[in-house]
């Protein structure tokens, strides 16, 4: 039944010392002494950390880790052998760097997740460390978590794997009279039996005139003969997620959500087909929106066209209409062309692929027809 599930690496992936050095690389760029992480994903990217408290202070030549007793033993058989690594386990961090001076006396500024802090947060901390220099450092980070090595991706896949199990599973489950609350239920609980880590975000069920909006939580909505039905959900592996959404019809489909079926996959195989490394994401979007605005519905595609998928199931490089964000080699995609005509319907597809230089790998495929249950 979890024969997917992989246990938690036990060898050192090479990336971590090359995300190691292109932070130094960044420290020496930004005329710091050091970078503090406290943002849990990208710590775990780069200590395969799993708790709720961690903070990573890298230097050029030492790394900090730091959390409380509650992970004291965990930290045994889950961190990264990182070199010059020096575990620290208190519930008063910042007492450690200020009265303690962990650091060392040589680290004057130190850089911060601004982005994934609280402004008040990083008020407090900035009083309580000085004469230390705790400066802003948004966005950093991600640039060197974004690409994926082979153990990362394979986790990845199998997470979508996990996906794609639990939505043939409830093709056959779902039935007019079931609530979407019902169908909700039926995913996660189809996902736990197959090894899933837990669900990377709230699961997306409507029905009827409900799927015209796009991220609506699941109602007590009865479903019946006619309804489109709207999913969106996701697995976990080794602490890395998969995305993946379905439109179906219950009992048969009208002409015209047939024909915008037919045009999101159009849209959708266009942006994968474009999509390789050094695309800025507002450039990638043109290409769904170009099939979209050209089969009449432009004005009802406003979400975003995807995201970079990893630890967390939506991070950078985003693809949007305003997207700066510049595909690197080697991340991880999932493609959501969407239509949402208020008080009528909406239908979704999300695939997920990894970007090379030239081309993608394609992991999940979506139906070629609008599949009717």
């Amino acid at each position: 039944m979890d024969k997917l599930h992989r246990d938690p690496p036990t060898s050192y992936p090479k990336i971590i010392d090359k995300r190691l050095q292109q932070i130094r690389f960044a420290i020496e760029d930004l005329k710091l002494d050091g970078f503090a992480l406290t943002y849990l994903p990208n710590i775990r990217y780069l200590t395969n950390f799993s708790g709720s408290s961690a903070f990573l202070f890298i230097l050029p030549n030492e790394i900090h880790f730091v959390t409380d007793d509650r992970y004291e033993y965990q930290l045994k058989g889950e961190l990264f052998p990182i070199k010059n690594m020096k575990i620290h386990i208190t519930r008063e961090v910042w007492k450690l760097v200020s009265e303690d001076r962990i650091l060392g006396p040589k680290v004057k500024t130190i850089g911060f997740e601004a982005d994934k802090m609280y402004y008040s947060e990083a008020v407090e901390i900035r009083n309580m460390v000085r004469p230390l220099k705790f400066k802003p450092t948004p966005g950093e980070i991600e640039p060197f978590t974004m690409p994926k090595d082979d153990e990362e991706l394979q986790s990845i896949k199998d997470a979508c794997k996990m996906c794609e199990d639990v939505y043939d599973y409830i093709k056959g489950v779902i039935k007019p009279g079931m609530t979407e609350w019902d169908i909700t239920n039926q995913i996660a609980y189809k996902a736990r039996q197959l090894g899933s880590e837990g669900v990377p975000f709230h699961i997306i069920c409507t029905s009827g005139s409900n799927t015209a909006m796009a991220h609506l939580h699941p109602t007590m909505r009865k479903i019946k003969k006619g309804d489109l039905l709207l999913l969106e959900f996701g697995c976990t592996v080794n602490g890395f997620a998969s995305t993946l959404s379905r439109t179906l019809a219950v009992r048969k489909a009208t002409p015209e959500q047939e024909k915008i079926y037919r045009m999101l996959i159009e849209a959708q195989n266009a942006t994968f087909k474009n999509l390789r490394q050094g695309i800025v994401g507002k450039v990638l979007e043109t290409y769904a929106r170009k099939v979209i605005n050209e089969g009449g519905y432009g004005q009802y595609f406003k979400t975003n066209l995807g995201h970079g998928v990893g630890i967390t199931y939506n991070e950078k490089p985003y693809i949007n209409s305003r997207s700066e964000d510049i595909v690197p080699e080697g991340c991880v995609m999932a493609i959501e062309p969407g239509i949402y005509i208020p008080n009528k319907f909406g239908m979704r597809i999300k695939d997920t692929a990894k970007v090379f230089k030239d081309s993608v790998m394609q992991i999940t495929f979506p139906p070629d027809k609008l599949e009717v249950i």
